[in-house]
């Protein structure tokens, strides 16, 4: 079983604009929460046509991947739990 996204929300980031908390649960059940600016998880989302961000959960973490690479300033930030 590959990581899939299990949760999807806008929330405020620290600097007040939308960011996407995305959350995503492991083969072995672990889960990690990561945030992605608005800007980098759109352009993100069209290429792999996705049009809602609940459209993201059940799919495969690496969806999101162009957004985290998208992030030179390494602001996405993995929260294991």
């Amino acid at each position: 079983m590959t990581t899939i996204i299990s949760r999807a929300t806008v929330v405020g980031g620290h600097d007040g604009r939308a960011e996407i908390e995305v959350e995503l649960t492991y083969a072995n059940g672990g889960t990690a929460t990561i945030s992605l600016d608005e800007e980098a998880c759109l352009a993100s989302l069209d290429r792999a046509g996705v049009q809602c961000i609940d459209d993201l959960v059940g799919r495969p973490w690496d969806v999101v991947l162009p957004a985290l690479e998208h992030r030179k300033d390494s602001h996405a930030r993995p929260h294991r739990s």
